[in-house]
């Protein structure tokens, strides 16, 4: 059986104290990739996965 799971982004945030033990850049501030509203429905069969590829910004 397959599934949908629509993906809505409701606020992004930052955490300097993880940014800075975390990235390469601690002060990059907030995810320019994702903003809030942003809505999407990752496809996921065997010939397709928007999932992993969505996620790892590639």
């Amino acid at each position: 059986m397959q599934h949908e799971c629509r993906i809505t982004v409701l606020e992004t945030k930052c955490f300097p104290d993880r940014q800075e033990k975390y990235l390469a850049d601690p002060r990059s501030g907030t995810c320019p990739f994702f903003k809030p509203g942003d809505t999407f429905l990752p496809g996921r069969t065997p010939q397709q996965d928007d999932f992993y590829h969505r996620m790892n910004a590639t």
